[in-house]
């Protein structure tokens, strides 16, 4: 990005970060990607080509910092200290988008695996079974089908059968789960509306609810319209005249 002129961090900070996508990538990045296959399948839509643009420029900006092994090959990407002290600005503006921005979904938005991966990153692993837990999800519009393995040490996605046991299976429309995931629902209200179905013994459908710990901007979600309150009681930033000219001085005619 070319620079703005001027001397201000905000300027600074949006030149580093306000490429397309470059913000994403640290989002990704934030929620464990290192990878950069993992990378581009954590961004859907963007070419490899433009993901080895934007890793470029994060890296030329010191946002992250890659490791190589024999003849340079790069092993994997990591966030500098300054990269992850950008967790707090990707909370600042997923909680910002969750109150002010975010609507009902478009159909090209909704990504099944996408939200597989989000899903498996907020897993608590102190509340699932100390043994392998298989969930199957499948998902009608569109009709997918993924199997998230659980266990306390490790959590895998996978696009086929995994070859275990399956303990529990989840029918659900892609929509549901997705604003069950960013607080826009509630899992037990999706439910009781038929909208999401458990299938397995009652213990497992019991313990669904309590391994997920949701998206980091579920809380927003939930307390949206509180949160637009409260924004119209905030005091708007005093304004300073700018005079054109002197103060108490004609300007000339003509």
């Amino acid at each position: 990005m070319r620079s703005y002129g001027q001397y201000c961090p905000v300027a600074k900070a949006t030149e580093v970060l306000g490429d397309r996508w470059a913000l994403l990538i640290v989002r990704e990045m934030l929620g464990g990607a290192s990878g950069f296959n993992e990378l581009h399948r954590g961004l859907p839509g963007i070419s490899r080509s433009v993901l080895t643009d934007r890793m470029r420029a994060l890296e030329r900006a010191e946002v992250i910092e890659r490791t190589t092994g024999p003849k340079g090959r790069t092993l994997e990407y990591r966030l500098t200290a300054g990269g992850r002290d950008l967790q707090p600005v990707v909370q600042a503006i997923g909680e910002w988008g969750a109150t002010w921005s975010i609507t009902e979904p478009r159909p090209e938005e909704l990504d099944p695996y996408l939200l597989m991966v989000w899903m498996a990153r907020h897993v608590d692993r102190e509340r699932v079974p100390p043994n392998r837990t298989v969930v199957q999800f499948d998902f009608r519009d569109p009709k997918q089908r993924y199997w998230m393995v659980l266990e306390p040490s490790e959590v895998s996605v996978c696009l086929q059968h995994p070859r275990f046991d399956v303990d529990l299976k989840v029918s659900v429309d892609t929509t549901t789960l997705y604003h069950v995931y960013l607080g826009r629902a509630e899992l037990s209200a999706a439910i009781r509306a038929g909208q999401l179905t458990l299938h397995g013994p009652r213990t497992m459908q019991r313990g669904f609810g309590q391994w997920f710990t949701w998206s980091a901007f579920a809380p927003a979600s939930r307390s949206a319209a509180e949160r637009r309150t409260a924004a119209t009681r905030t005091a708007e930033p005093q304004r300073v005249r700018i005079a054109e000219a002197p103060l108490g001085n004609t300007p000339p005619a003509g």
